[in-house]
């Protein structure tokens, strides 16, 4: 009978739920345990994601800030450059 998914149905006055035996042996209390260890897990890689998803914006408007300076810095050498043929390999 362990094999099957037995369902119980609960239909007294006010109550319509369907609950299935425990075939693992663990009781509802271990189960709440586990539940949340499992919660606190989540929330903690969850915020571990959220503090990496800070982390990338933050090197990326540094990138972008980076990008900008040598951007400018070679527009302006460019600008301050003359053209000698002479030197023109």
């Amino acid at each position: 009978m362990y094999g099957t998914t037995d369902l119980a149905a609960n239909f007294r006055q006010g109550v319509s739920s369907l609950t299935q035996p425990s075939i693992s042996g663990t009781s509802q209390s271990d189960q709440l345990t586990k539940n949340q260890q499992l919660r606190a897990k989540f929330n903690m890689w969850g915020e571990k994601y959220a503090h990496l998803e800070d982390e990338m914006k933050v090197i990326k408007e540094q990138l972008v800030l980076v990008l900008q300076r040598d951007n400018a810095s070679t527009n302006t050498s460019q600008l301050c450059h003359q053209y000698d043929p002479q030197h023109d390999d």
